[in-house]
């Protein structure tokens, strides 16, 4: 007998097709078949822990954050968040208006199928079927910028939950979204190699580890513009020494760690500034500067005009 969803899952109900798994009901989420949801609200509380099947997650409206695991990631409408099958994450967002977040899950036997379909020959598929990928499906859990093809495909199934005639939703193949989604997954995932490429490490499997250390540590200065954050922190989440985290993470992306923090506080500070009416001084202290002279000078170096100017409409 299955169990009571849990309040997160259960505010989703209205507004699924398919199955979404709620790891705090007695279903399996080896039997369940791969479904998407959609949750309007202008707040979500931070969840309880739950364990994940394979998901893609992405916020139409405003910004969501999650922990996965014990990393910090923020999406939103630019971005999108893959967690792994069997992974334990919590979730929250908060806004003044209605946001709307939606995520597709998939049943693990699917995500074998297209596995297979995408890396076996065709020969291959004719002589034998049936016979199972053999290797496990894992994806590199990060934001990823928005794709077209993934942002399409979101946009069909937003279109059907709105659907009122219950007969098209029925009708409608979802199965064909949902592997035309794993497809490009797979896709992406692939050409991540050369972004893991950059790195210097002479073997691919060291390169591949390194890369998935220094997103996590990208990921978490994104989450946290709201303050200064030290090399030695951001060094020990992606569990690198500072030394060999400056070097690292630079090599991938062409920036220095602190000079791209700095970036996304003053890329928040924008943000406020066009969406709030707080004084300068309040929203420096929320991108965790420290005074107001050093937060203006920097915000003119980076932008080419001032806080006031921006503002005032004056830009």
């Amino acid at each position: 007998m299955t169990t009571k969803l849990c309040p997160y899952c259960n505010s989703a109900q209205s507004m699924l097709m398919g199955n979404v798994y709620c790891s705090h009901s007695a279903d399996d989420m080896v039997k369940l078949d791969s479904g998407s949801m959609m949750i309007r609200a202008n707040e979500l509380e931070e969840t309880a822990e739950h364990v994940s099947r394979l998901t893609i997650r992405l916020s139409l409206n405003g910004e969501q954050h999650y922990k996965v695991g014990n990393n910090d990631h923020v999406i939103d409408p630019n971005s999108y968040l893959v967690v792994n099958q069997g992974q334990r994450y919590t979730t929250s967002f908060k806004d003044t208006k209605n946001q709307e977040m939606m995520l597709v899950a998939f049943k693990p036997a699917f995500v074998s199928d297209v596995l297979k379909s995408v890396i076996t020959p065709e020969d291959k598929l004719l002589d034998d079927p049936f016979k199972p990928a053999g290797q496990p499906v894992a994806f590199f859990e990060k934001s990823y910028e928005m794709d077209p093809e993934i942002q399409k495909s979101f946009a069909i199934l937003r279109g059907l939950m709105n659907e009122r005639d219950l007969g098209i939703r029925k009708e409608y193949d979802l199965q064909s979204i949902y592997s035309s989604l794993l497809t490009r997954l797979f896709f992406v995932h692939k050409n991540l190699k050369q972004d893991i490429d950059r790195l210097k490490s002479a073997k691919l499997s060291t390169r591949m580890e390194l890369y998935r250390r220094l997103v996590i540590a990208k990921d978490y200065m994104d989450a946290h513009p709201e303050k200064r954050i030290s090399i030695e922190e951001v060094a020990n989440v992606s569990y690198l020494s500072p030394h060999h985290f400056k070097r690292a993470f630079k090599e991938l992306f062409n920036v220095a760690p602190h000079q791209y923090h700095v970036g996304k506080r003053l890329e928040q500070s924008r943000k406020l500034l066009t969406e709030k009416s707080r004084k300068i001084d309040d929203i420096c202290r929320m991108v965790g500067f420290e005074n107001s002279s050093s937060f203006i000078r920097l915000f003119r170096e980076h932008y080419g005009y001032t806080p006031r100017a921006l503002t005032q409409n004056n830009i």
